[in-house]
C-alpha cells in the first residue's frame, strides 16, 4: 500500500485516523526521531485556514494536519507550483479529514527536495485557506519505505464517458467495471494521480432502457477497499454499496456482484462510496442512464450529451478535462440537445451559457412540471439536470463556471489571467456564416 492508516481511540470516544503518506513510517532510534510538527485545520466564524499557515521543516519531520473545525478539510500541494523534482506521489492529494480529532501526517522525505510548497484545502481554496510549507536540509533516514510505491499505469489521450458494453445472460444485461490507480492527463503533458473505472474519467457510461436486470461486476484493482454506490437508483439495501452499512468493502484483488433491476428512468449516476471523499475526487464517478418507456415532450431532443462537473486534485474538470481540452458540442440553429449534467465533485458550481438561454427539464432525473428557462443553473455537488439546448443565435458561445476561479489559469507573461479548467464552448452553425464570423455576436 501507499499509506499506513492508524486508528485509535481518542479522548471523548472519538475515533482518530493518522494517515502516513507513502507509505512512511517513523524509526524509534533516537538519533532519527523525527520532529512533529502541528498545523490545525479551523474554520470558525466562517474563516477558513490553516494554522499556521508557514512552517519550515527538514527531512526527517513529520507534518501533522489536525481536523479542529466543523466542515470537511483536506490538504493539496499544488503540483504546479512545487519546486524542480519533487515528486510526492500519493500525497500530493490527502484524504478529507470530516471528525473533529483526525489526524493526517504527512513524512517529509526524499521526495520533497529543497524549496517552498504551497498547500490549499481543496474546497476551500476559493476562501484563502492555503498555506506553505519550507524544506530546508534534514536527514533522510529519518523516515523509511514501509512497503514498495504503486506504479499506476499512465493514461493520454483518452477521453471519458464512453459507452460500457454488455453481454447478456438469459435476461439479464451484465457489465465490468475495474477500479484502478492511475496517472491521467486532465490537459496536455500534464499527468495527475487519480482513480478510474475502466481507466477513464469519467468512468464508462452505463445505459439500459427502465426496467431491464443488470448485473454489475466491479473488479476492486486498487490497494485499499472500494465500493460502488448507484446514485439515485432503487436498489434492494444490500445493493446500495455503502461500505460498513449495507455491505462490506470489497478488498484489493477482490470482486463485488451487484445486480437489480434498473428503476427509475433519468439521470443516474455511480461513484465510489468507501472513503469517497478521496476516491471520488480522484475520479471515481459515472454516468448512469437509465431511458423512459415514454419520453415526455418536453424532454424530447435529436440527441444527447453529458456533462460531468469535477474538481479537487483532478482540477476544475468538466468530463475528466480541463479547457481548452473539453470537447465543443457542435449543433445547428434548430437542432434540440438535450444535456445531461451533473456535479461530482466537493464545491458548487453555477455553469452559465453565453448567447441564449436553455431549458431546464429535469432535477434529480425527474421530470419537472413546468421546463424553466435559464441561463445559469447552479448545480450542488450530488444533483444531476437534464437541460435541453435549443440555440437562438449562431456562433461560438462560452459556457463556464462562473466561480471565476474555477474558470482562470495561472497568468501569462503579460500579466493576464488565462483561461482554464471549466469552460466548455458550444458551436452553432446556421449553415451560412462563416466560422470565424459565427463569434461576432454580443449577447451574453
Amino acid at each position: 500500500m501507499t499509506g499506513v492508516w492508524r486508528v485509535a481511540k481518542g479522548a471523548m470516544g472519538l475515533v482518530t485516523i493518522a494517515v502516513v503518506a507513502a507509505g512512511c513510517a517513523r524509526l524509534g532510534a533516537s538519533d532519527a526521531t523525527p520532529r512533529v510538527i502541528e498545523v490545525r485545520m479551523l474554520d470558525d466564524g466562517g474563516f477558513t485556514r490553516f494554522e499556521p499557515s508557514s512552517i519550515e521543516v527538514r527531512r526527517g519531520d513529520i507534518v501533522r494536519f489536525t481536523q479542529a473545525g466543523t466542515m470537511p478539510h483536506n490538504v493539496q500541494f499544488r503540483e504546479e507550483a512545487a519546486p524542480a523534482g519533487a515528486d510526492l506521489g500519493e500525497a500530493w492529494m490527502g484524504p478529507y479529514l470530516t471528525t473533529a480529532g483526525e489526524v493526517y501526517e504527512i513524512a517529509i522525505d526524499e521526495r520533497f527536495p529543497d524549496g517552498t510548497y504551497t498547500f490549499v484545502c481543496t474546497p476551500h481554496l476559493a476562501l484563502g485557506m492555503t498555506g506553505t510549507i519550507t524544506v530546508a536540509g534534514g536527514d533522510v533516514e529519518a523516515v523509511v519505505a514501509t512497503e514498495p510505491r504503486v506504479e499506476r499505469p499512465v493514461v493520454t489521450g483518452v477521453h471519458g464517458n464512453q459507452p460500457l458494453e454488455y453481454t447478456m445472460e438469459g435476461d439479464v444485461k451484465v457489465f465490468h467495471l475495474k477500479v484502478e490507480k492511475i496517472q491521467w492527463e486532465p490537459e496536455p503533458g500534464k499527468l495527475v494521480n487519480a482513480m478510474a473505472y475502466n481507466r477513464m474519467i469519467p468512468g464508462p457510461t452505463i445505459r439500459v432502457q427502465e426496467g431491464d436486470r443488470v448485473r454489475i461486476v466491479v473488479e476492486n484493482g486498487m490497494d485499499e477497499p472500494h465500493t460502488t454506490h448507484w446514485h439515485g437508483l432503487f436498489v434492494p439495501n444490500n445493493m446500495d454499496g455503502v461500505a460498513g452499512i449495507s455491505m462490506d468493502p470489497i478488498q484489493p484483488g477482490e470482486s463485488f456482484t451487484y445486480e437489480f433491476v434498473a428503476q427509475p428512468a433519468g439521470t443516474r449516476l455511480y461513484h465510489s462510496h468507501f472513503n469517497a471523499m478521496s476516491q471520488e475526487s480522484a475520479g471515481l464517478y459515472g454516468m448512469f442512464v437509465i431511458e423512459e418507456t415514454a419520453t415526455p415532450e418536453s424532454m424530447r431532443a435529436d440527441r444527447e450529451e453529458i456533462m460531468l462537473l469535477g474538481d479537487g486534485t483532478l482540477g476544475y474538470i468538466l468530463n475528466g478535462k480541463g479547457f481548452p481540452e473539453v470537447p465543443p458540442i457542435e449543433m445547428s440553429m434548430g437542432e434540440r440537445v438535450r444535456v445531461r449534467m451533473a456535479n461530482l465533485g466537493g464545491m458548487v458550481h453555477p455553469m452559465h451559457l453565453h448567447g441564449g438561454y436553455f431549458d431546464v427539464v429535469a432535477k434529480d432525473g425527474f421530470p419537472l412540471p413546468q421546463p424553466q428557462k435559464m441561463n445559469t443553473i447552479t448545480i450542488n455537488p450530488g444533483e444531476t439536470y437534464d437541460i435541453v439546448l435549443h440555440p437562438q443565435y449562431a456562433g461560438v458561445w462560452v459556457w463556464h463556471c462562473h466561480v471565476l476561479a474555477h474558470a482562470t489559469g495561472p497568468r501569462d507573461a503579460n500579466g493576464n489571467e488565462t483561461a482554464a479548467g471549466m469552460i466548455a464552448a458550444v458551436i452553432v452553425d446556421d449553415g451560412l456564416t462563416p466560422l470565424a464570423e459565427l463569434s461576432s455576436h454580443t449577447n451574453h
